[in-house]
């Protein structure tokens, strides 16, 4: 009888370590994939803010239109005026 309540010890044992390490193979596995989705969702991101960004540059702020307006009519201006001086 005491060799079957240590066979029984042993038994637990092991399923009691097999389960540890299972356990502790899943919450790795999880933290993998949370991970994985991560930096996933960071390269995603980035991929966009580069799009933005190209799109963006080639866009003039309004500002910045009207401020090459006014110089252009300077221009044209101080050409008209020129004209007269001669």
């Amino acid at each position: 009888m005491s060799n079957d309540i240590e066979t029984a010890r042993t038994t637990r044992a092991n399923t009691t370590e097999k389960e540890a390490t299972t356990a502790s193979t899943a919450k790795e596995t999880g933290k993998r994939g949370l991970f994985g989705n991560l930096n996933s969702d960071l390269k995603q991101a980035l991929d966009t803010w580069d799009v933005l960004t190209e799109t963006m540059a080639e866009k003039v702020a309004p500002d910045q239109e009207q401020l090459q307006e006014v110089k252009k009519l300077l221009g044209d201006l101080k050409t008209k005026l020129a004209q007269f001086d001669e």
